[in-house]
């Protein structure tokens, strides 16, 4: 791009502005034809729009996500607490339990396999992003709710994962951001201009195998 137009976004639009408010001014004087003139504001007055547009919609999104996340982390502690409850409720039956969707205790022992964290409902994700270049990606049964959000048995950790641009067709394009054995992970970007980053992750078993990943999650990173 050349030296003169600026380099972000926000500064290319001021400078598109300024340039087509004096191009109407000037523009007759040095050979420009009143339609050149015209076409010119009507395409900078275009992209000004969609970058507004784009801002309200990267906002939006942004709030839609957070909201998302706080009702699923606010539904999900209450169902636990529910669940523990009538867990130590020594009316409940067995047939009660699997009506309400709980575990049924086994009462024989059984030992630990190998692969028993491929068993294991795999972390959800919530993600702080209101710092500029800087995700905090909260991982667990209740990331919305880091006081509550102990890692299930079996378990020794959590790998984070991440793709720029969004969530990749190709498998090849995740990096393993951390294995981390306590929420939550940090990522800072060094991104100049909002980019989309695509979030997901697994547990680690004792046994250091994997286990499987959760629903990816994305967010657009500020600069």
């Amino acid at each position: 791009m050349s030296s003169y137009i600026p380099k972000s976004e926000a500064e290319q639009i001021l400078w598109l502005e300024n340039a087509a408010t004096w191009l109407t001014l000037n523009g007759a004087a040095h050979g420009f034809t009143p339609a050149e003139i015209t076409t010119f504001s009507t395409v900078v007055g275009g992209a000004s729009t969609s970058m507004t547009n784009n801002v309200t919609a990267q906002l939006a999104a942004k709030a839609a996500t957070a909201a998302k996340n706080t009702a699923f982390g606010a539904a999900i502690a209450l169902a636990r607490d529910n669940a523990q409850r009538l867990q130590n409720d020594p009316a409940m039956t067995d047939e009660e339990r699997a009506a309400a969707g709980l575990t049924i205790r086994d009462t024989t022992p059984t030992p630990t396999g190998a692969d028993d964290v491929m068993m294991i409902d795999p972390p959800l994700l919530k993600l702080d992003f209101d710092i500029r270049r800087q995700v905090t990606a909260h991982w667990g049964p209740n990331p919305s709710n880091e006081s509550h959000n102990g890692r299930p048995a079996g378990t020794i950790g959590c790998q984070v994962q991440y793709a720029r641009g969004g969530i990749p067709t190709d498998e090849s394009q995740w990096i393993a951001l951390d294995v981390d054995t306590d929420s939550p992970v940090l990522h800072i970007v060094d991104d100049t201009t909002p980019t989309t980053y695509a979030y997901r992750a697994r547990y680690v078993g004792k046994n250091v195998k994997f286990g499987p990943f959760g629903d990816p999650v994305v967010c657009t990173v500020s600069v």
